[in-house]
């Protein structure tokens, strides 16, 4: 009999439920960032062999590419297309960086903004690729949503 009529009584198979249902969860892979250039959309995500590259071309810690330096408000465009690159390279055999090059181009010929690709492509690559903890990567995407609906 429940005393407490608000709350609610949970069986300890529900229980046990709950807590695989979210273990599963946690264990969820994100998946690709994807940059949609026109009519088609390019996964996106750094492997290892990705990241080993891109730390022995910068000599630096990738996560330091993920900040802008000397009171830049974001890294050069040549350190996102090389990341874009390195990170398309994988799941689009033989693309070269001129290939990302002509991609960018047609990327802002249609309305697209170094801005917009830093909020939605760039940041996106390093939440997809483990560079964040599941709770930090959701909280970087709801504020980089929230951004991207203010441009």
């Amino acid at each position: 009999m429940n005393y407490f009529p608000e709350e609610k009584v949970v069986s300890i198979e529900e229980a046990a439920e709950k807590k695989e249902e979210a273990a599963a969860e946690k264990k969820k892979s994100i998946g690709f960032a994807v940059w949609n250039v026109g009519d088609t959309g390019y996964q996106l995500k750094l492997s290892t062999a990705g990241i080993k590259e891109l730390e022995s071309r910068y000599k630096t810690n990738v996560i330091n590419l993920m900040q802008p330096h000397d009171g830049e408000s974001m890294p050069p465009l040549t350190v996102m297309l090389d990341v874009a690159h390195v990170a398309m390279k994988p799941w689009n055999h033989g693309v070269k960086m001129k290939d990302v090059e002509a991609l960018f181009d047609r990327y802002m010929e249609n309305g697209g903004s170094q801005l917009e690709f830093f909020a939605g492509v760039y940041m996106e690559i390093f939440m997809v690729s483990g560079f964040f903890s599941q709770t930090m990567a959701k909280d970087l995407s709801e504020t980089m949503g929230k951004a991207r609906e203010e441009m």
